[in-house]
């Protein structure tokens, strides 16, 4: 068993380290690169830390990896949506949420470790709710953007990270609560054998080997595409009339479902005409361009300056204030009254 356990965990630690560099490498300094960049380094101090006793490095260097492998879960839940969601950032929300997490973890983990008295008997099960509430979030963030996303591969992708995050994270959280007393060689093993098959699959997305590596010649620049192909042609005219004449976007709670049995299509189609050749990818985003355009020209209509921001709002299609302002505050960088005020002001002088 310490064979297979050698053999299982030190190549998904040499994995998780060289996913590490990729993203570091390679990621652009994007916040999805330094998240997946943190994840793997963290999870391949856990499968340290966790190694049978006769495998753990001296005491200093496993009080270094203990620690780097508490936010392993909170990582993932950072990562995980900010994969699903175009226009992620950590706000102040999220830090507060890192803060208690990694609080509850310091604390359990430097009395696990003999550095400080002993922790009440509470704080195993507490942090392991607390893993499982960020699961069951991210699992619900990746369910519940799946209708939007016209990411084709990534909207696929959704399903099997729900699954493979529900084993992964089930495992991680209550895997050493259930069976570590009686079987815990068994269930640090067969972890290490988890998280090399999810490492080496993450391998493989990440590195894909071109033609033009091996003739040593850059590859030849493909022709551009039109933006919209022929065939597309008569569904992209009936797009924009549903939309540009019709108003179909200020119909609340529309879906891309109902979008594309009014255009008179299968909803696959649609969803590729509006990511591959509008460019958007998420629905919201395809809605919102014409939701926030139609409220701009209301806000900037001294006539309507009696109107409440709440009535434009919903008369251009947002079922309620808050997303609406969210959405006007990302695409003008102001709030709705503000851009109201501003637009008033410069119609007043003229």
């Amino acid at each position: 068993m310490l064979l297979i356990d050698v053999l299982l965990r030190y190549p998904a630690v040499a994995v998780l380290l060289v996913l590490a560099a990729l993203c570091i490498r390679d990621g652009g300094g994007r916040v999805q690169a330094w998240l997946g960049a943190g994840l793997t380094v963290s999870l391949a101090a856990m499968l340290i830390g966790t190694a049978p006793s006769i495998l753990q490095p001296s005491f200093p260097a496993l009080v270094v990896v203990r620690l780097i492998d508490m936010p392993n879960m909170l990582l993932l839940w950072l990562f995980g949506r900010s994969l699903f969601d175009d226009d992620f950032r950590i706000r102040p929300t999220d830090w507060g949420v890192a803060a208690c997490y990694l609080a509850l973890w310091l604390v359990l983990r430097l009395s696990d470790l003999g550095l400080i008295p002993p922790r009440p008997d509470w704080m195993p099960l507490g942090t392991n709710l607390f893993s499982a509430g960020l699961a069951l979030h991210l699992v619900w963030t990746a369910l519940a953007g799946r209708g939007d996303d016209l990411v084709e591969a990534r909207r696929s992708m959704r399903l099997w990270f729900v699954i493979a995050l529900a084993g992964a994270a089930g495992l991680n959280i209550f895997g050493e609560a259930l069976f570590s007393r009686a079987h815990d060689g068994a269930v640090s093993t067969f972890r290490s054998a988890l998280v090399l098959i999810v490492a080496l699959w993450g391998l493989f997305w990440m590195t894909r080997l071109r033609a033009e590596v091996l003739l040593f010649q850059p590859a030849p620049k493909p022709a551009p595409p039109s933006p919209v192909s022929p065939k597309d042609a008569a569904l992209l005219a009936r797009l924009t009339r549903l939309m540009e004449e019709d108003e179909a976007y200020t119909e609340q709670g529309l879906t891309i479902g109902a979008l594309a049995e009014r255009a008179g299509v299968p909803e696959h189609q649609l969803r590729a005409l509006i990511n591959r050749g509008l460019g958007h990818r998420n629905f919201a985003a395809f809605l919102n361009g014409y939701r926030i355009a139609l409220a701009k020209r209301k806000l900037s209509d001294p006539d309507l300056a009696r109107i409440p921001v709440l009535t434009i709002a919903m008369d251009s299609g947002f079922a309620s204030l808050a997303p609406f302002n969210r959405a006007f505050r990302t695409m003008e960088g102001v709030t709705p009254t503000e851009y109201r005020d501003a637009a008033l002001a410069k119609a007043g002088q003229n």
